[in-house]
């Protein structure tokens, strides 16, 4: 009899303990099987979408599609040599992902390294083991290049993260209204930023980061970091932090990639969507599908224009020397090589309104398209042309953005190449790997 009370008390607790055990999960969407799209996801956003008073280890998690587990890894991104909110989980979506977490082990399938990392002399050298011939490589200075695609060996986009600015760093605005002299830097430049540190974390199955810091000696308070995550599937994933410590009074707050296909072709062409505003176009009266096709710089792809020029023709613009510049930024733009076979696009994580009002959206991240440099971010200069046409006649010239200490400004974009056929193909490409990147988000 007290053996079977006892079998019976030992089942209990057996089948209570199988109770306890749980499993939680939640659904990340983004990309598709056609179109599978790099995701990162702060470990707090996943701490609190499983939900806060759920405790389970990190090494209990596992990130399926279809029913199929996939690699996934956790990077230090914060650099505090422990598992905490600001790292990430990264993978790669084709398709709805389902990520689950449980209170007990459960099986996680393991990969091997997707990437190698190397060094040649200062530079470090991340090569992917699945794309082929993709390559990055991370200057002593921290700001990353594609150097690899396929049989390619030139430079396809170089110094990803670089930061445009200026403004007046010696202005007495808030006490008096003054501002004082102006000046201008990039991130490498003599007086720019001072490189405080970079660091390649550990090549995983799905991604490399790289994690660089810089503070300026000149806008005293002004820092800048960029987080660069070099994906084995040939695509790399951008943020671009900048934030204020001080009061800063800036014209110029650019993030910017520079020669874009343009050194390994020099007859590379560059393509876009029709921009919702130019204000060249508007000071002519005209849409800006009509400013670019007096310049022959339109083409219709699946019934779509698009705005599509070599790369090294400024399109005579009606002023000053840009191919294009005051101009809305949008969800995509690219340079396409027909000699090489392959296209290097620009994706957004998030494409900004349009305001109505000019000011304010001069105020707000706009593109220019100048150097063979993309450039997105604040342009404030007002050019004296603007006061010659109706339609920006009363923009307020040359006012600079007032930042209080604790304002931050991010960017967040995704570079990434691929072989293409044709400029269609391109672009088809471009819109539908921008789509699945924007909409990454989690249910």
């Amino acid at each position: 009899m007290k053996t079977t009370r006892l079998l019976i008390a030992l089942v209990a607790l057996l089948v209570a303990g199988a109770a306890a055990a749980e499993t939680r999960s939640f659904t990340v969407n983004g990309g598709s099987a056609e179109v599978p799209v790099p995701v990162s996801l702060d470990l707090l956003t996943v701490r609190n979408t499983v939900g806060a008073d759920f405790t389970f280890d990190w090494a209990d998690l596992r990130v399926s599609v279809n029913g199929v587990q996939v690699a996934y890894q956790i990077d230090d991104i914060d650099l505090n040599e422990r598992v905490s909110a600001g790292d990430e989980l990264s993978f790669v979506a084709a398709g709805p992902a389902l990520v689950e977490v449980s209170d007990e082990p459960i099986d996680v399938a393991s990969s091997p390294a997707a990437l190698t990392v190397s060094k040649d002399g200062d530079a470090t050298i991340i090569t992917s083991l699945a794309t082929d011939g993709f390559r990055v490589t991370v200057a002593a200075d921290g700001l990353s290049s594609i150097t690899g695609f396929g049989a390619v060996s030139d430079p396809l986009a170089a110094e990803m993260g670089l930061l445009r600015f200026s403004g007046f760093p010696a202005s007495t605005y808030w006490a008096n209204g003054e501002m004082g002299p102006h000046e201008e830097y990039t991130t490498l430049e003599a007086g720019g930023m001072r490189h405080v540190l970079t660091q390649v974390l550990e090549a995983g199955p799905v991604r490399v980061s790289v994690v660089s810091e810089y503070a300026s000696d000149s806008f005293v308070g002004l820092k800048q970091r960029v987080v660069t995550r070099v994906y084995a599937t040939g695509d790399v994933d951008v943020s671009n932090s900048i934030s204020f410590g001080g009061y800063s009074d800036m014209m110029k707050l650019q993030h910017m990639v520079t020669n874009v296909v343009s050194l390994a072709d020099s007859n590379a062409t560059h393509v876009l969507p029709v921009l919702r505003r130019l204000i060249w176009a508007d000071q002519l009266g005209v849409t800006p599908e009509a400013y670019f096709a007096e310049r022959n710089a339109v083409q219709q792809v699946d019934g779509v224009p698009v705005v599509a020029f070599p790369a090294s023709d400024n399109l005579n613009p009606l002023y000053w020397g840009a191919a294009y510049i005051f101009a809305s930024a949008e969800p995509w733009r690219a340079t396409y090589s027909e000699d090489l076979g392959l296209v290097v696009i620009e994706s957004a994580h998030d494409t900004p309104l349009v305001a109505d009002d000019y000011d304010e959206w001069l105020a707000g991240n706009t593109w220019v398209f100048e150097s063979q440099e993309f450039r997105t971010g604040v342009f404030k200069w007002s050019a004296e042309e603007f006061a010659t046409y109706p339609a920006t006649e009363k923009i307020e010239l040359n006012v600079p953005n007032h930042y209080l200490p604790g304002d931050s400004v991010e960017f967040r974009y995704t570079y990434s190449v691929r072989a293409a056929s044709d400029l269609a193909d391109a672009v088809r490409q471009a819109r539908s790997l921008q789509a699945g990147i924007s909409s990454v988000s989690v249910e």
